[in-house]
């Protein structure tokens, strides 16, 4: 076991012996710290003795408190992070300079190439020309963002609108792809729909993936490039999972619904259970392996080559940087 997953309202952990105890009613867990590498607190209710999270820090233990809508709210982890200083220094530098707009471009143009190889992968799957044509109409869009130049302030509302032409003919073929009983018509952040909420759970913690090992590659999650800075928001992180989405929240969850499974939704929120199952389901997703730069890795390694990636290119420590693009 690597992660665990508290979803039930109620569940009290405890430590005793450098064992985690974790009670829920009259069901009784015990795991072995070293055998954790996370743990997710997806639910408010859930009580966790000091003594338990002295243990968690000292064992390196990443520990993540999610709200309903899956986005991590807090985190405790040990403060013991390389070369943060100098990374940090260059990653401000960066804003003001040529480098944060081939960021900015390098993530829009990985998230475009990926929602291109999702449908591909699909049109595939199904023999349906539909889905190949629009996944090379996608594809047509890079060129935009290749041409795209001047500063970032100046390029930003431009790369945000090739990424929404993308979007446009995206969403609509997912659409396609969801079971018509979810009523899935488009992607909206506030839609009320089954489907749309449990992507809004799946990024969130995917959000909390990438924040972690942004923190871990020496970053600031909160200095982004590509989303406008805003107080208290992890714009970076915003960023960077960009990439991911469709690997790991989108190509789930679609194989998910497919196969007959429907989020429960209670007041326009998700119950419990189909909480734990997105987030058991996403969890296995990191461990998927892939093709990446001409390696087999999972995609969890891959999040955290990627991150490194990028700091090595803040650091000038590599003269290109290439964003995450999963061979579909």
């Amino acid at each position: 076991m690597k992660t665990l997953i508290i979803s039930n309202y109620g569940v009290k952990v405890a430590i005793e012996k450098g064992v985690l105890k974790v009670v829920n009613g009259k069901e009784k867990l015990s795991v072995n710290l070293v055998d954790l590498e996370q743990i997710i607190v997806a639910t408010s209710g859930v009580s966790i003795t000091s003594k338990a999270v002295r243990a968690i820090i000292e064992h390196g233990v990443d520990l993540v408190f999610l709200n309903h809508r899956g986005e991590p709210v807090g985190r405790v982890y040990p403060p013991f992070i390389n070369r943060t200083v100098n990374t940090r220094r260059k990653q401000y530098l960066a804003y003001f300079t040529g480098k944060g707009v081939e960021i900015a471009k390098a993530i829009a143009e990985a998230k475009i190439r990926n929602q291109a190889g999702l449908l591909k992968r699909y049109s595939r799957i199904l023999g349906d020309t539909e889905l190949r044509r629009m996944s090379k109409e996608i594809l047509s869009y890079i060129s935009e963002l290749e041409n795209i130049e001047g500063s970032l302030e100046e390029v930003r509302a431009k790369i945000v609108s090739v990424e929404a032409k993308a979007a446009r003919i995206y969403w609509p073929m997912i659409a396609k792809l969801v079971p018509e009983n979810l009523g899935f018509q488009i992607r909206d952040q506030d839609g009320y729909d089954p489907f749309n909420i449990a992507l809004n759970y799946g990024y969130g913690i995917l959000y909390s993936e990438a924040w972690k090992t942004l923190v871990l590659a020496g970053l600031d999650p909160y200095a982004g490039f590509l989303h406008v800075d805003r107080s208290g928001k992890p714009t970076l992180a915003f960023d960077f999972v960009e990439m991911f989405r469709c690997s790991i929240v989108d190509f789930v969850l679609l194989k998910m619904v497919r196969k007959g499974w429907v989020p429960n939704v209670e007041y326009g929120i998700l119950d419990y259970k189909s909480r734990a199952e997105i987030a058991k389901n996403i969890i296995e997703g990191f461990e998927r392996k892939i093709r990446f730069q001409g390696e087999l890795l999972t995609l969890k390694q891959a999040i955290k080559r990627t991150a490194f990636n990028l700091a090595s290119y803040i650091r000038d420590n590599t003269p290109v940087l290439q964003g995450f693009v999963e061979d579909w």
